[in-house]
């Protein structure tokens, strides 16, 4: 990792910090913890974007003990999101909103899956579960698959959102800051 690199790391658990801090005091059924975690990723690479990633959920887990336990995701979303950038889907809007629904799928299957063990394979305390009890007693899905079907959907609200914002952070950004940066050069404007 080059200096810039780990100069963005606390900028970027300084936005996921942020925004999870928001959507908890508002009660907003989304995370947004993913933001620092998916522009580091982006534009310093797979290991800054996960060592950003992992931080932010070491510091949210102070709140919210379990937290420590989904860190693993918000890494592969830091790695994900190098892999994304080196093939410029977030120079694009419309690629950028498809990488968001990957995002989701992986975050939410992963998610069901963490808070199935965590919960002693029931389901979560969180907003998650809001949506999984009523799919699983009144649609009647399997308890597993209800909470796996509303963490996706759950996930697809909150990573659009961080998807959004990314990109247009990624756009605003000056030339004269993204040629210092190891995959900067993907988003210099011509």
């Amino acid at each position: 990792m080059d200096k810039l690199s780990v100069f963005l790391i606390p900028i970027g658990v300084a936005l996921n910090f942020i925004g999870a801090q928001i959507a908890m005091l508002l009660k907003l059924p989304v995370y947004l913890d993913a933001i620092g975690t998916i522009v580091v990723g982006a534009l310093c690479g797979g290991l800054p974007g996960a060592v950003v990633g992992v931080i932010s959920n070491t510091i949210n887990s102070i709140t919210y003990p379990t937290y420590i336990w989904y860190g693993v995701i918000s890494a592969i979303y830091g790695v994900l999101a190098a892999y994304l950038s080196k093939r410029k889907v977030f120079c694009t809007l419309w690629k950028s909103i498809l990488a968001a629904f990957l995002f989701a799928l992986i975050g939410g299957v992963m998610n069901s899956c963490i808070t199935w063990i965590l919960f002693g394979f029931n389901f979560a305390t969180d907003t998650t579960a809001l949506f999984a009890i009523p799919l699983h007693s009144v649609v009647g899905l399997p308890k597993f698959l209800a909470e796996m079907v509303a963490a996706i959907c759950m996930d697809v609200a909150d990573k659009f959102l961080a998807i959004l914002a990314t990109f247009f952070i990624l756009k605003s950004m000056p030339n004269r800051f993204l040629v210092k940066l190891r995959l900067g050069n993907v988003y210099i404007k011509k």
